[in-house]
């Protein structure tokens, strides 16, 4: 997919790729070969750039200090959208983002100059998990899980029909992740390369962009500020509601009766903490780990601010540390599954699977006391 616009004195020619094709990777070098551009703007960030360079940014990374520092989600939905793409990569023959290396390197041969125009990886997965409802999660992971579906023609995922009615789907089903991974970048991408000085450019993007990204330049887009909220924060604000009337339901019980409320006080107990535990024992983490996770939960879920998934998973990590062969062997992972056979694997796994232990405890539980008072 190619696109020329003319803005002002500047010619800008978009390329659309697959991440996945090689027709891709060569359609880059011949593009910028025959345009000779005056610069190249390319769809990475510095992070993303160097853990196609470096094969994996896991290498150097100190997981329990990622974990307590709240990066559990970033890490586990970058493992499982990199599960899904190396898989279709390997289906193709080349490693996914090949195409995007081959713009720089081209770029590069020529004496071009090149420029990474995209938004920080991290910020767009924080934007992107905060935009989420708890189910929404469930949801994409589990899709994940569910083995099926049809082979995908990566080539075809260039042509602009198939393209729109994929988008349509997508911003049907989770409109917040098409708004966090098309809208907000395509108009981040855009600010940056009109913010440079040139007669010609070619510019390196996912088939995906191309179209948003022609009508964020066309209309001189401004960036959101990336700190800023975008929406209120209803779905934190619900979870501290429930919180609370959780809270004031247990005290309304043994104001009301102490057995009731004992029983109920026990339920709140043993729901979050037994399926908290079970969480941690599918994930095939160590022991201990199941003994903190059903010890920490009933605490945790009266705190939405430290999940008991985090508690877990920073335990995992100290007690029982992934080696320099699991944060290399994560990046070849190819199936969910195989998560299960990498220690690095089991420390998301156990992050992913004790939150939703005490999601569906805190949840069931708190059903039980609120239905149990005597207004309902």
């Amino acid at each position: 997919m190619k696109e020329t616009l003319n803005l002002d004195g500047k010619e800008i020619t978009l390329v659309g790729t697959a991440h996945i094709s090689s027709e891709s990777r060569d359609e880059v070098r011949e593009v910028i070969e025959d345009e000779r551009p005056e610069k190249v703007f390319v769809e990475l960030d510095e992070s993303r750039l160097q853990s196609l360079k470096n094969d994996s940014g896991w290498k150097d990374l100190d997981v329990s200090e990622a974990i307590r520092d709240g990066k559990g989600n970033l890490l586990l939905l970058n493992v499982v959208l990199s599960i899904y793409q190396r898989k279709l990569g390997l289906e193709e023959g080349m490693k996914p983002g090949s195409e995007l290396l081959a713009g720089i390197d081209t770029a590069k041969e020529l004496g071009i100059d090149y420029h990474l125009v995209d938004q920080d990886i991290n910020v767009t997965l924080n934007n992107a998990i905060d935009s989420l409802s708890v189910l929404d999660k469930i949801k994409i992971i589990a899709s994940f899980l569910v083995p099926g579906g049809s082979e995908v023609d990566v080539e075809e995922l260039k042509e602009s029909d198939m393209l729109s009615s994929i988008v349509e789907e997508f911003e049907k089903e989770f409109p917040e992740l098409k708004e966090t991974f098309l809208d907000d970048r395509n108009a981040y991408m855009a600010e940056k390369i009109l913010e440079r000085e040139f007669e010609s450019a070619v510019v390196v993007v996912g088939a995906a962009h191309v179209e948003g990204l022609k009508e964020m330049l066309e209309n001189g887009a401004e960036v959101k500020e990336q700190n800023s909220p975008k929406r209120i924060p209803w779905l934190k604000a619900a979870n501290y509601g429930f919180v609370t009337l959780i809270l004031l339901g247990l005290g309304f019980s043994f104001y009301s009766s102490i057995g009731q409320g004992i029983t109920n006080l026990g339920v709140w107990i043993g729901a979050n903490s037994i399926l908290a535990a079970i969480g941690a024992i599918i994930a095939r983490s160590h022991p201990v780990t199941w003994g903190v996770s059903f010890i920490a939960s009933p605490f945790t879920s009266i705190n939405p601010a430290v999940p008991a998934g985090l508690i877990a998973a920073y335990s995992e990590s100290r007690f029982n540390p992934p080696t320099v062969g699991d944060l290399e062997d994560i990046t070849k992972v190819t199936e969910i599954r195989e998560l299960w056979g990498n220690q690095m694997g089991r420390i998301l796994l156990t992050f992913f699977l004790v939150n939703l232990g005490s999601a569906i405890g805190s949840i069931s539980s708190g059903l039980y006391i609120i239905t149990s008072l005597p207004w309902i």
